[in-house]
């Protein structure tokens, strides 16, 4: 929980046009999904650039400063 507190604090801080590229031990899909259901599919970019088994390796931008769904 706290690592993941502590990514989406970091996509939070992120300025419009910025990238955070996320390197984790397991399938970062979740944060996509947060990102989806909060953010609205057009909020932001999420490409992965390598997919395990070990390390899996994203690319999240920030494309707006969309408030939060309701």
């Amino acid at each position: 929980k706290d690592r993941y507190d502590r990514i989406m604090g970091t996509y939070e801080q992120l300025a419009v046009g910025d990238v955070l590229e996320l390197t984790v031990d397991h399938d970062p899909q979740c944060m996509y999904y947060t990102l989806r259901a909060t953010r609205g599919e057009d909020a932001f970019s999420f490409a992965y650039l390598e997919r395990g088994p070990e390390t899996w390796r994203v690319l999240v931008g920030k494309k707006t400063d969309a408030p939060e769904h309701s």
